[in-house]
């Protein structure tokens, strides 16, 4: 039964077959997969794609060695890669998982665009779906983020490379059924049971007491992600009727009309829908938005995303590349020219001059002996500071997450103020560098300090 609906699931997303990338990494899913293409009547064509992450040592070797046997001893074509993940992921400033995705798929659309593969197939089943659907409900989401995952689309960045997902429609169970059957092998990734992992915690904890209180909740979650899709068509269709009204291109960059787009129904969401591609998150919309609903001055605001920058104006809003005038800082990045409030990719915080007695800390505010202007940036790989009291020794900012107790969501959104290259003056509302402290009474420095309050 599996088999045929394999089979016709490949009919419809390639018709007229080709040649298939299977992403395999060793475990159930892919091995079964990989088990139903072996066994597949399709015109379809497949050759074995393996990533070493080098995350788990010997068993990451292991599970490499496995998968190209099995691949050789059916005369299945075998190609791996091996990638440095932890590098990748401290140079970028990313989490394990990110850097993994962006690494594999990154070679999958190399191999499409080099060898003409007509798609990449990647074992992602029913319950992967549901549990992406929590996770992104658990750091916020629009429609999009609860439609559930396609059964085809493209890797990210390229036009030729198609990612397909003929395993969609399986629950696990199914997948674990059919594996038995055929007595197939596989090998267990010992990380899938660390609940540090919120997919796992998800997967292990959270989805078998909701099978206690609806044993066909995945057939309901499945129903769900379906109505979300259709739903989002609609709102796509009202995107589409309405934006052309609202925007239009200017050399300068993309303008909103704020005096149209107050007419439009639903104009919150519309604003999100148009500034959403160019990267402002919810935080930042949100900032936007009650800016625009509060009666204060509106004029002269700017709010940035990595690599753009909004500008309000009396009736709009001005979005453009960061750099294509003079006076902008560099991604991720704002320049505070005085006392005011600032955000930066949703992170608010407040800018005074004020006259201080006590040079302490405290929690959630930064007080430093700083001249204007400065420049307050996302935390970067590789970025260092002196801290206050450890007698100038030098001290990465990753080690300070880890005394801190940093929370992924704390470190993402860290911010500091620059200085010259990776040396940074103040990690904000956490740690200061020796070079900015204040000096305690009876060595005040003249004149008021900076006071800066995350909020």
């Amino acid at each position: 039964m599996l088999q045929a609906r394999f089979d016709n699931c490949l009919d419809g997303l390639l018709p007229g077959g080709g040649a298939v990338l299977l992403a395999v990494s060793g475990g159930i899913d892919s091995m079964v997969m990989a088990d139903l293409a072996a066994g597949s009547s399709t015109s379809c064509t497949f050759e074995i794609a393996h990533c070493n992450f080098h995350l788990r040592g010997a068993e990451s070797d292991g599970d490499e060695a496995f998968v190209r046997e099995w691949a050789e001893s059916r005369g299945i074509r075998f190609r791996k890669i091996d990638f440095d993940t932890k590098e990748y992921a401290g140079l970028h400033g990313i989490s394990i998982e990110m850097a993994a995705r962006e690494l594999r798929y990154g070679w999958f659309a190399s191999l499409c665009e080099k060898d003409g593969f007509k798609a990449v197939a990647v074992a992602h089943n029913a319950n992967d779906n549901a549990e992406t659907l929590f996770l992104n409900l658990l750091r916020g989401t629009g429609l999009k983020g609860i439609r559930g995952m396609k059964e085809s689309s493209f890797i990210n960045g390229s036009d030729n490379a198609r990612l397909i997902r003929p395993m969609l429609s399986f629950p696990r169970k199914l997948i674990q059924e059919y594996a038995a059957s055929r007595g197939l092998a596989w090998r267990e990734d010992s990380s899938n049971s660390d609940t540090v992992y919120k997919r796992n915690l998800i997967r292990n904890e959270v989805f078998p007491l909701f099978e206690k209180i609806n044993p066909s909740f995945l057939d309901t979650l499945t129903s769900d992600m379906s109505r979300f899709d259709q739903a989002g068509k609609i709102t796509d269709a009202f995107v589409a009727i309405h934006a052309p009204r609202v925007v239009r291109r200017e050399r300068s960059g993309l303008v909103i009309d704020t005096v149209r787009l107050y007419e439009t129904p639903h104009w919150e969401y519309l604003l999100y829908r148009l500034m959403e591609p160019y990267g402002f998150n919810e935080s930042v919309l949100r900032d936007l938005v009650a800016l625009m609903t509060s009666g204060s001055t509106f004029s002269g605001r700017r709010f940035f995303s990595n690599g753009y920058v909004a500008e309000t104006s009396r009736d709009s809003i001005l979005i453009r590349s960061i750099g294509a005038q003079g006076d902008t800082p560099a991604a991720g990045a704002v320049e505070c020219q005085g006392p005011g409030e600032y955000s930066l990719d949703g992170v608010g915080f407040i800018v005074e001059q004020v006259q201080v007695e006590d040079p302490r800390q405290p929690e959630g505010i930064t007080v430093a002996d700083l001249a204007f202007p400065f420049t307050v940036r996302r935390w970067q790989a590789g970025d260092w500071m002196r801290p206050l009291g450890m007698d100038g020794r030098r001290k990465k900012l990753s080690d300070m997450f880890v005394d801190l107790k940093f929370s992924p969501e704390q470190k993402e959104k860290a911010l500091v103020i620059a200085d010259e290259g990776s040396h940074v003056l103040a990690l904000v509302g956490y740690r200061i560098d020796e070079s900015v402290r204040v000096k305690p009474v009876p060595e005040l420095v003249e004149g008021p300090v900076v006071r800066i309050r995350l909020i």
